[in-house]
């Protein structure tokens, strides 16, 4: 017995299921950023979506942020929760000088105020254990030291004075060692080696100077962990105003990767990034394979059928 399908169905199933999963967006290739506006710079309350491959901004991906009853003119952390996914940010308000954390809904834009920090902050980050820490800026009260921050209320205690450089503070999670990575400092002609780059033991605050090696960014102003190793943004450099998007490894090796359209203050993995499937399979595939068994079925039915004399 010898069945054949219609070549017609073969073509449609091929077509529909192989461009159909060519074209589902996983959005893990995918981060969100912040960026501070305000000050001498701009408003710029924009929640970006950019590609993790060169930096650039997603085309129709970025949302506005908002507050209620606020005027949020940027933004200078971002961080997910470990346990439960949510967005936490440092929003810069119009009118205010201290930073208020938040939780932002990522595809629509709107934040839920948590409260004010009385601090600037210059990022925050996420230990695995769902404990908030946050950075303080070089023109904070407490420049350069080190925080845990309530994700109830905003309050914050001091956790350690770092001083590891000045300008370009971030912090990073790795919940591969379990150790939050400090960035701090800046390059410059007269200062090439100004960039710091350490790890920090959070049950013992001991800190470890990682040596930076590979491509010499300016200043980092964000950081994210992913895969053992970083992402990361500078401000630019001496010679142009074009920030820079580089992979690091936990090791200090720096990897140039493209240019921003923007000063990220604040780096993190888009959702659902962690949840999506390796072989996503998209409802148009699944009717292409309707399509192919029915044409199986029709070739059985065919081949049972007796033939008409004559």
């Amino acid at each position: 017995m010898k069945i054949q399908l219609d070549r017609r169905v073969l073509a449609v199933f091929a077509a529909l299921l192989f461009g159909s999963l060519a074209a589902a967006p996983t959005r893990a290739d995918r981060l969100l950023s912040i960026s501070p506006g305000g000050g001498n710079r701009p408003p710029d309350p924009l929640l970006r979506t950019i590609d993790s491959a060169n930096g650039a901004t997603v085309p129709g991906a970025s949302v506005t942020i908002t507050l209620a009853g606020r005027t949020v003119v940027g933004g200078t952390g971002l961080a997910r929760h470990p346990q439960t996914g949510k967005l936490f940010a440092l929003l810069k308000i119009q009118g205010t000088s201290f930073r208020r954390l938040a939780t932002v809904d990522e595809h629509t834009g709107a934040a839920t105020d948590i409260g004010d920090t009385g601090h600037r902050f210059a990022g925050i980050a996420f230990a695995s254990n769902g404990t908030l820490y946050a950075i303080e800026g070089d023109g904070g009260g407490v420049p350069e030291s080190l925080f845990t921050v309530s994700t109830t209320d905003a309050s914050s205690v001091l956790f350690k004075e770092l001083g590891a450089g000045s300008d370009g503070e971030t912090i990073a999670f790795n919940p591969n060692d379990g150790l939050l990575y400090h960035a701090s400092g800046i390059g410059t002609p007269n200062n090439p080696n100004g960039e710091k780059f350490d790890k920090i033991n959070l049950a013992t605050q001991a800190i470890t100077n990682v040596p930076l090696s590979g491509f010499d960014y300016e200043e980092l102003t964000a950081l994210t962990h992913s895969n053992g190793g970083f992402f990361g943004g500078d401000i630019g450099s001496a010679t142009s105003d074009m920030p820079r998007f580089f992979r690091i490894t936990a090791s200090g090796a720096v990897t140039y990767l493209g240019n921003m359209d923007h000063v990220s203050k604040g780096l993190v993995l888009a959702a659902p990034a962690a949840a999506v499937p390796a072989l996503p399979v998209p409802m148009i595939g699944a009717l292409a394979l309707g399509l192919v068994l029915s044409g199986v079925m029709t070739g059985f039915a065919r081949a049972r059928s007796p033939r008409a004399p004559g």
